[in-house]
């Protein structure tokens, strides 16, 4: 067992020990008597008590100490490893369209999803398969489920791995991080090699086969319609318009005050029905409605969708009117950004060696010591121990009361008593 927060162990001691120790100095009246010379004095109750030291209430003083002790206990937030393993195994599967053979990466990853601490499966996102991992990745051996896959994130893939890792570092000595992927250009973005230094010791990296480059000329040509013409219906009108002060296409970043009119249908992303044109009803979409540009708040700002004839550009963007904006470099750049060839650009090119010398590193497996340790509000102890100290508590609120009014009723006869010898 291990306390995230051993302080409140040793704060809990201290104000027990004060607790035993006042246990020790108790204070009580003096014992009274009726003289003859003074039984005509009034009666009033008695102003002085004593100090002695001798101890008293042992029963209260253990639900006191226990009370305390158990509070200390659950605040310091115990964890309990019953078993420490040497190494725990964390595998990330590329599951993104950058894999050229589905059957080898099952081959290849299998070996190391067996017997994993945990396994995950990543391409722009990362989702931890919890049940079923060797199922899971046989299953990636359907090739038509490969039609719709994303682009790739190295990046996201190790930020995943590092949570993971703060879940594991209490119950392994070592930390083994494995990655199967093509490792392809497009899946290393500008943030990867500083994500990379977080990892504190090596990489295993297992590469498989990636997907062939395309040619860029096989990408079509596009149409581009606007928010306002109501053609394709992905875009609604707002009720009370606002101002945002930027835009992104890809690369291209405009900054600029627009004013949005427009937002995304809610059906934006599912619906790929034929769209509306002056001549008639498009045949069906030969692929699904993606984000093409941005807001600066992630709000949608532009799609575009592969049609049978081509691709079409469905864009929310208002064009500046006042100023110089049209006129500056980087409205240029983002003009052309829009204007560029449709779909999302794919470079297949294996990362180099260079890059992958450095990602796996030279160090032995990461301590899981060196791994920083997950914020938890709260372990599966602490429920358990509030619980038992709140009984424990009113427990010590019974006996105390029963113990005063036992003393009042031992002081009352002691007064009939001597009354009546009197």
């Amino acid at each position: 067992m291990i306390f995230l927060a051993p302080a409140f162990l040793v704060a809990a001691g201290i104000v027990a020990a004060g607790v035993v120790a006042l246990h020790f100095l108790s204070t009580r009246e003096p014992d009274t008597d009726l003289l003859p010379t003074v039984r005509f004095v009034p009666r009033v109750p008695v102003q002085a008590t004593t100090i002695t030291a001798r101890f008293t209430d042992p029963w209260l003083l253990v639900l006191r100490v226990l009370l305390i002790l158990l509070l200390g206990t659950a605040l310091a937030r115990p964890l309990i490893h019953p078993f420490v393993q040497p190494v725990s195994r964390i595998a990330l599967v590329d599951v993104s369209r950058a894999v050229g053979s589905p059957g080898e990466l099952a081959d290849s990853a299998g070996s190391y999803v067996d017997g994993a601490a945990a396994v995950v499966f990543f391409d722009a996102g990362a989702r931890e398969i919890e049940d079923g991992a060797s199922d899971a990745l046989e299953g990636l051996r359907d090739e038509a489920q490969w039609d719709r896959a994303s682009r790739g994130s190295l990046s996201t893939a190790l930020i995943a791995a590092l949570r993971i890792a703060s879940r594991l570092r209490d119950g392994a000595d070592s930390l083994q991080l494995v990655v199967v992927s093509p490792f392809a250009l497009e899946e290393r973005d500008a943030a990867t090699a500083e994500i990379r230094a977080l990892w504190p010791g090596r990489i295993d990296a297992v590469r498989v086969a990636g997907a062939q480059q395309q040619p860029d000329e096989a990408r079509t040509a596009e149409r581009v319609e606007w928010a306002d013409s109501g053609a394709t219906g992905l875009w609604t009108q707002r009720e009370t318009p606002d101002t945002i002060g930027g835009v992104r296409a890809d690369d291209a970043v405009m900054v600029y005050p627009f004013v949005r009119r427009w937002q995304p249908a809610p059906d934006a992303l599912e619906s790929n029905a034929g769209t509306e044109t002056a001549g008639g009803t498009e045949s069906a979409d030969a692929g699904e409605t993606r984000v093409y540009a941005r807001w600066m708040d992630g709000e949608p700002a532009a799609f575009e969708r592969a049609t049978a004839d081509g691709c079409m550009r469905s864009v929310a963007i208002p064009l500046p009117t006042e100023g110089d904006a049209i006129l500056r470099p980087d409205f240029q750049r983002f003009l052309a950004e829009l204007e560029g060839p449709c779909g999302e650009p794919r470079d297949m090119t294996p990362l180099s060696d260079g890059f992958m010398a450095a990602f796996v590193g030279d160090e032995p497996l990461a301590p899981a010591s060196e791994v920083p340790r997950r914020v938890m509000r709260t372990t599966p102890a602490v429920p358990w121990l509030l619980g038992f100290a709140l009984v424990v508590a009113l427990a010590e609120l019974w006996f105390r009361r029963r113990l005063a009014t036992g003393a009042r009723a031992k002081r009352a006869d002691e007064g009939i008593r001597r009354s009546r010898a009197a």
